[in-house]
């Protein structure tokens, strides 16, 4: 395991040597590898206090029943389902000094949001100086294309490494092929990349099998600005409300592979579930050498501090962007 893990940090690991360490690594010479890496790539841990804004640009509705959201989390954006209405949002979250906003809405039965039919929209956003980042879904060639001339900032792209599991949670058909080009052609474009990895998102079930893994190793060739890490949070009144959420542990583990996987830095996400699970997992993600963690609890900067590490505290902001 030793050779693996110093080969991680110096040039990264392959799927099948991710897997290995998965299985068999223990979990404090794997944290212990990855915060070696963490410190290459910066020595500071970046906080973000609030998310940018989440705006949805179908309201409250979608194509979709996904079994993990159930459109349950629509309901927690801001609806603007028209380009006058998006404008109109902007302009006024502009007024009250928002530097961006996260743009997101329902599914369309092919898994991408409609963000091409807002075009026009994202572009007088961007002109109004507001960063735009989305959720875009496996786009094609042709949507990535006009997202590009609109101004796009960053595409937050929720990869599934397996198409069995996004079967059976979006219940669609969406293959991994799907998945890699639209990472590809993501990468070769102005649009920036921060893929977002759902750990859990098989109805709680994390392993070296599972789609996790998978997922990481397919962005490994990929230009990407930040890997960010999300954890499936079971959700009253979906299919997955009685799922346990991944032990703190376990998200650690692929915390800590994915930075030894990637050169870019690895944020945890404003999606994960609260409370005290919330503080055990902030820890074990710092500890797994995560540099940037969104909505941070108090846990987090006391972890911070007890391991010496200097961190910058932004008010409003999203860890998918620098």
């Amino acid at each position: 395991m030793k050779k693996l893990l110093r080969k991680g940090i110096k040039v990264g690991l392959t799927y099948r040597e991710a897997k290995e360490l998965f299985k068999h690594a223990k979990l404090e010479e794997l944290y212990e590898a990855s915060m070696e890496k963490s410190l290459d790539k910066t020595k500071k841990i970046t906080f973000y206090k609030n998310a940018y804004v989440p705006v949805s640009i179908t309201g409250y509705k979608c194509s979709l029943s996904c079994k993990h959201c159930n459109r349950h989390y629509l309901r927690h954006m801001i609806p603007a389902p028209s380009v006058d209405r998006l404008i109109e949002v902007c302009e006024r979250l502009k007024r009250r000094g928002v530097e961006g906003i996260v743009l997101s809405g329902g599914s369309r039965k092919d898994g991408t949001v409609p963000l091409d039919e807002f075009a026009d929209g994202i572009k007088a956003v961007r002109e109004m100086g507001l960063n735009v980042l989305a959720h875009t879904g496996p786009v094609n060639e042709r949507q990535v294309k006009i997202l590009e001339r609109a101004g796009l900032t960053s595409s937050l792209l929720d990869v599934v490494g397996s198409g069995d599991v996004a079967e059976r949670v979006f219940g669609i058909k969406i293959g991994e092929d799907r998945y890699r080009k639209a990472i590809e052609l993501i990468s070769e474009s102005s649009i920036g990349l921060a893929p977002h990895i759902i750990v859990g998102l098989d109805f709680g079930n994390v392993g070296a099998e599972t789609h996790e893994l998978k997922a990481l190793d397919m962005l490994r060739d990929a230009n990407v600005d930040t890997l960010v890490i999300v954890v499936l949070i079971p959700t009253k009144g979906t299919p997955m409300q009685d799922v346990k959420a991944p032990k703190p542990e376990i998200v650690g583990r692929i915390t800590a592979i994915a930075n030894l996987m990637h050169e870019s830095e690895v944020a945890l996400s404003c999606v994960r579930p609260g409370t005290l699970y919330r503080k055990a997992l902030d820890e074990n993600a710092i500890l797994a050498g995560a540099t940037k963690v969104a909505i941070p609890s108090s846990r987090a900067y006391e972890v911070a501090k007890s391991i010496g590490r200097d961190y910058i505290t932004y008010e409003m902001k999203c860890c998918g962007i620098d």
